[in-house]
């Protein structure tokens, strides 16, 4: 058991902690659990609060680090991405938590920090400095093994090995092709089942299912330039122009139906087994639902079916409807 998830079962925390190292996704994961644990979720618009690199007042920071908790034991204070700041502003959050109340819990978030600093021997002195670094490829397929079991996916060890040696032991690009071929698989098979090789060979090699995944995220992203690469990359590879449609309405379906359940107040996992998908697909899909307004999805099947009639009926190429398609569809605040 390593020293946060002993902290947090034990519920005794340090003033603050500093998460650092190469390895993002777990220094992240752990990050999030760890504030999470501090403040009760019913509080935690009042007790938690996050800032992120350059894009921070140094002022708020140390106004929210001295600021007491509401109805709460405990406050929380989150600062992402802590390589943004300049030096100047290192040492000010040095100088706050040296005099911060025993009522808040500082989490400092890195890539790297120079050891040497005041700021690293405060963090050592006060609290817990934990370094995350790269896992050995041993290290990293022993993890996708239990990531995969805690999310309810059966992948068999062979493609688990396939994904380690291909993309190498960044955890982030191991979840995103796990993600990629756990959703080949329901496509490719008619329903969500075991992970096979022949699922991560058909997302990781760059064969065309790999760019409808690509693109249909970028219009859920409503990302103009990444989607219209995205679906040449899928004409090169002659896809089929019906297939590539009915997959952008098959998420575009997921992203209406997420937001109206959210908008019913229904958590994550409630919404998930509504759509009968996994948890981690319908947070991909509850945040990209907030990109887009109810009439816009409503207005999105109107645009599909005029492209399926074009498709079928029309003399224009297939490539052109479909961008005409793409373009309507990630039209809007945040293309």
């Amino acid at each position: 058991m390593d020293v946060i998830t002993s902290d947090i079962r034990r519920r005794e925390y340090k003033p603050v902690y500093l998460l650092y190292g190469e390895e993002g996704f777990l220094r992240d994961e752990r990050a999030r659990e760890l504030a999470d644990a501090v403040v009760d979720k019913d509080l935690a618009d009042f007790n938690h609060t996050a800032f992120r690199g350059s894009e921070a007042d140094i002022s708020s920071i140390g106004s929210a680090i001295m600021a007491p908790p509401v109805l709460s034991q405990r406050r929380v204070v989150v600062i992402w991405d802590l390589d943004g700041f300049s030096e100047d502003n290192r040492k000010s959050i040095t100088r706050a938590l040296a005099r911060m109340p025993d009522t808040t819990v500082v989490v400092l978030v890195a890539s790297g920090i120079d050891q040497r600093t005041t700021l690293f021997k405060t963090v050592s002195k006060q609290g817990r400095a934990v370094l995350f670094r790269r896992l050995y490829p041993n290290q990293a397929l022993g993890w996708l093994s239990g990531y995969t079991r805690s999310k309810g996916i059966i992948m068999d060890r062979a493609a688990g090995e396939y994904l380690v040696t291909v993309l190498g032991t960044d955890l982030s690009q191991l979840v995103a092709g796990v993600e990629k071929a756990y959703d080949y698989a329901g496509i490719a098979l008619g329903k969500e089942m075991r992970i096979t090789l022949e699922h991560v060979r058909a997302v990781v090699l760059g064969t065309p299912e790999f760019g409808i995944f690509d693109l249909v995220d970028a219009i859920g992203e409503r990302n103009a330039p990444k989607a219209m690469s995205s679906l040449r990359q899928l004409m090169i590879f002659q896809e089929a122009p019906l297939r590539i449609l009915y997959l952008i309405a098959r998420q575009v379906r997921l992203i209406l139906k997420a937001k109206v359940l959210k908008g019913r107040k229904m958590s994550s996992r409630q919404i998930a087994r509504a759509l009968g998908v996994q948890e981690f697909v319908a947070g991909k899909c509850i945040a990209q639902a907030d990109n887009f307004r109810l009439e816009e999805l409503e207005d999105a099947f109107s645009a599909m079916v005029q492209a399926d009639i074009g498709l079928k009926t029309s003399g224009s190429p297939d490539h052109v409807i479909l961008e005409r398609l793409t373009l309507r569809l990630c039209d809007g605040p945040r293309c």
